[in-house]
C-alpha cells in the first residue's frame, strides 16, 4: 500500500483533463501524470514495472472516488 497520496489538476479543465499525482511507496517517492483516459505518464524514477499494474489499479480507485464521484 502507498501513503501520502496527493493529486492536483494540471492545465486548463478542458475536454481532456489531467492531474499530477504523488505518493510514497516502499520508502520511495513517485510522481506521475494521470491522464483523462486513465493512462499514466510516470516521472523518473518510475515504480518497478512489476508493481506498476497493482499501483495503477489502486490509483484508479482513488481517482474515481476523489475526482469523478464528487
Amino acid at each position: 500500500m502507498f501513503s501520502h497520496f496527493q493529486y492536483k489538476s494540471v492545465g486548463l479543465k478542458a475536454r481532456k483533463p489531467k492531474w499530477e499525482i504523488s505518493f510514497f511507496y516502499q520508502g520511495s517517492y513517485y510522481r506521475a501524470l494521470y491522464l483523462h483516459d486513465g493512462q499514466f505518464d510516470w516521472f523518473e524514477p518510475a515504480p518497478p514495472e512489476s508493481e506498476q499494474e497493482k499501483l495503477q489499479s489502486q490509483i484508479h480507485e482513488l481517482m474515481l472516488f476523489h475526482v469523478y464521484e464528487k
